[in-house]
């Protein structure tokens, strides 16, 4: 099969071709710059300067002979230059489609949304993701959607973070902070997904007909708070400290000034506006439907850090 993957130097894009190859497909990456290094991956043929949120960077040529799409492209955090939830969620989706219909494309077509993706959310990120799910779900085509909870991987940008609101307590600077900081009170629960266990799914998905026009959620092993969230990585980082937390209105105050100073600040109001809410699933759709058994919270951080 010939696999169409946009977002394709990204954490999950990497992972998800890296699966794809060794399931036997075809596979070509649509990417703003060409992956390098081990993300660049052998076998795969990448395709730069494509901008989903600019639909003259996209071609009907892109999508010939593509039996499949499989669209990663999304942002956590909006940024200058035109990266905003609206431009790359929804209009870069729906340019996607619209160039996949100029082109004949007549496949099934993957999204890959989020948990918590609802149209009157409390954040853009999850009412943009809702808006694509539109999209997607009104294209005309075969569709699979998935909605994980957090991505864990040892290259993800999640991992990332923790490690710098850990160490760094999330200051654009390194330098050692006392506190491990805390938004509100820190029970909100996740449902943290390793990244191969996710990507199995994408394949599978696509090797079976009954997962067409289907949106499943998807989750780890084990549900965790925020505290253990960071409990657990800090334990990993081999980091003693105490959590600190902070009220949520002082954050907010606190994040609008580093949204206007920091181009990666440790927390925006959009992701202020989701506290409360828990990041996880009843469903058990990863065992049941595609067969995998996923990997638990502390089993996860054993594969990344080696321990």
């Amino acid at each position: 099969m010939e696999v169409l993957v946009t977002g394709a130097s990204g954490f999950v894009g990497n992972h998800t071709i890296e699966a794809l190859l060794a399931a036997g497909h075809t596979v070509r990456g649509l990417s703003r710059k060409k992956p390098q290094g081990d993300r660049a991956k052998k076998g795969a043929t990448y395709i730069d300067g494509v901008d989903v949120g600019d639909a003259a960077t996209l071609t009907p040529e892109m999508f010939r002979g593509v039996d499949a799409i499989v669209h990663l492209v999304g942002i956590i955090q909006e940024a200058k230059g035109g990266q905003t939830f609206q431009r790359i969620h929804v209009q870069g989706t729906q340019n996607l489609v619209n160039t996949a219909h100029k082109a004949g494309f007549a496949g099934r077509f993957v999204y890959m949304s989020a948990i918590g993706a609802n149209a009157n959310a409390p954040s853009e990120y999850s009412r943009t993701k809702a808006a694509a799910e539109q999209i997607v779900t009104a294209s005309g085509y075969a569709y699979t959607i998935f909605r994980p909870s957090i991505i864990l991987g040892s290259d993800g940008e999640f991992v990332e973070q923790m490690g710098d609101l850990i160490k760094h307590g999330g200051l654009p600077v390194a330098l050692p902070f006392p506190v491990i900081p805390v938004p509100g009170s820190g029970l909100n629960k996740f449902q943290p997904i390793f990244i191969d266990d996710l990507t199995a799914c994408v394949v599978k998905s696509l090797a079976d007909p009954a997962t067409a026009n289907q949106v499943y959620e998807v989750g780890g092993d084990t549900q965790v708070s925020f505290n253990e969230l960071l409990t657990g990585f800090a334990k990993s980082l081999h980091v003693n400290k105490p959590l600190l937390h902070a009220p949520v209105p002082i954050l907010r105050i606190a994040a609008t000034v580093m949204e206007a100073i920091m181009p990666k600040p440790p927390v925006t109001r959009d992701q202020l506006s989701n506290l409360g809410l828990d990041n996880t699933t009843q469903s058990h759709a990863i065992t049941d439907v595609f067969g995998v058994k996923p990997l638990g919270f502390d089993p996860i951080l054993a594969r990344i850090y080696g321990s």
